[in-house]
């Protein structure tokens, strides 16, 4: 006896139920036939569905054998391969795509990283890299990508020939790293506009140092050019000019200041002692 119930009385109480589906059927027609037969199917369908999948990660069919990169450059197959753990033979189903983006974006130079399964067996990945801009000295050296971002610290593989940002401290990036970044960014304006106004690699920039008075520009032939604040465009054209007026008359200048407030016109030019005099000065346009 189960609660109370003989084995008569559970007959009599499955034979009312059964009476009952069929005096509502009877009642209301099609529409209640109709609703238990979907219920059925969907039913049918979930653990169809569960019995697929269930299959689905267990199956050959589904084994990984080919993994595809896209936009590697500074990053290696090998590296994102090791982070990623994705080994040939497992499952497609069983893959996490984002668990895989997040563990490959740990390789300093990968930015973005985009993982897509690609049935039956295969994993396609697109990297997006960052783009080293310039080196910058915090404690170590690190590279900065455009955004002014330092991702990475220098290693000797880098093989990087890049202008080199000094002037800011470490401690000053831990205590406010958007304030640091944006004197970095601009930095890289300067670097930008420096290489589309002065072309060619005679007065190639090596050093940007950001102080408080300003930007300072120093060549890899050693000249020091004082930019000031404000107004890089034109005072780089300037510079220009009075290099060509400089070079015109053989001279060579070891200072080139153009951060006069006073008179931003003025440009101010210490010659190098291979010259004729030590010092110049005037103003251009």
């Amino acid at each position: 006896m189960a609660f109370g119930k003989n084995k008569k009385r559970r007959q009599l109480d499955a034979a009312s139920r059964n009476n009952a589906v069929k005096g509502a059927v009877r009642s209301h027609g099609p529409t209640v036939a109709k609703a238990l037969g979907l219920t059925v199917v969907t039913a049918a369908l979930v653990w169809g569905g569960i019995e697929l999948r269930a299959w689905a990660r267990v199956s050959p069919r589904f084994a990984l054998e080919s993994v595809s990169f896209t936009g590697l450059e500074r990053a290696s197959r090998a590296e994102l391969l090791k982070l990623s753990g994705l080994t040939a033979g497992q499952n497609l189903w069983s893959l996490d795509p984002a668990a895989l983006a997040r563990a490959m974006g740990q390789h300093p130079w990968v930015r973005t990283v985009e993982v897509t399964r690609r049935f039956p067996r295969g994993v396609s990945v697109e990297v997006a890299e960052h783009a080293p801009a310039a080196l910058a000295v915090l404690g170590d050296l690190y590279v900065l990508d455009e955004e002014g971002e330092p991702f990475k610290r220098v290693t000797p593989g880098d093989g990087l020939d890049l202008p080199l940002v000094t002037g800011l401290e470490r401690d000053a990036y831990v205590a406010d790293a958007d304030a640091v970044r944006a004197r970095f960014r601009e930095a890289l304006d300067v670097t930008r506009a420096y290489a589309r106004l002065s072309p060619g690699r005679s007065e190639r920039l090596s050093e940007v140092r950001l102080e408080n008075s300003g930007l300072a520009l120093v060549t890899a032939t050693g000249q020091e050019v004082r930019l000031g604040v404000g107004d890089t465009e034109v005072k780089l054209q300037r510079l220009a000019r009075v290099r060509r007026e400089l070079s015109t008359r053989g001279l060579a200048a070891e200072i080139i200041r153009l951060d006069n407030r006073a008179r931003p016109g003025w440009v101010a030019v210490r010659l190098s002692s291979g010259s004729d005099s030590e010092r110049s000065g005037g103003s251009t346009q």
